[in-house]
């Protein structure tokens, strides 16, 4: 009897540290979710409606060479929702729509919206490291259609155009029209 108790408790201890070893797995496997490179960006404001926001927005590479963009936008009204557009070209090209991001959602007075890249609409896959040297903008729309569809709460160019970004901020240029045409 005493050596099957003693088995038993044997059996408990290696139960444990087996489960001690999964959970501490499980936390380094968060950290190595991604690969630490990142780029960030000042949203350039927008006012719409004589609010005016204001924001970052953070391009994580994960483990497995995706994009994940993180935006994060202060001044936004309560139970905000709204739509997130990777457009092809600058800021000044207006031009179409690459990919409906996630949509930018009110928590607790700051809007937010996180999405792994995979495909653009026409199929094209992007990774981090093509949408470094991707030629595009990001903008974020008040609303998905009607009179204030083309409002910009915020805006950044990306990828190559990222060196313009200074002359929104510095209000030397500034976002004109929008299109929220798709080009497929």
């Amino acid at each position: 009897m005493h050596s099957h108790m003693f088995k038993s408790l044997q059996v408990l201890c290696f139960v444990l540290i087996g489960l001690v070893a999964v959970s501490c797995g499980n936390n380094e496997g968060s950290d190595s979710e991604f690969t630490g490179q990142q780029v960030s960006f000042d949203l350039i404001p927008g006012t719409v409606q004589g609010n005016t926001t204001s924001g970052q927005m953070v391009v994580r590479e994960r483990s497995n060479g995706q994009a994940q963009i993180e935006i994060t936008l202060s001044n936004v009204l309560n139970n905000a929702n709204h739509p997130v557009h990777l457009h092809f070209g600058s800021l000044d090209d207006d031009g179409d729509v690459a990919l409906l991001l996630n949509r930018l959602i009110d928590e607790n007075g700051t809007g937010r919206s996180v999405t792994v890249l995979n495909n653009l609409d026409d199929n094209t896959s992007i990774t981090y490291a093509s949408f470094l040297n991707f030629d595009g903008s990001i903008k974020i729309h008040f609303e998905d259609s009607g009179p204030l569809e083309n409002a910009i709460l915020g805006s950044t160019n990306i990828g190559i155009n990222a060196p313009e970004n200074q002359a929104y901020l510095d209000g030397i240029k500034s976002i004109t029209i929008c299109n929220t045409d798709f080009g497929n």
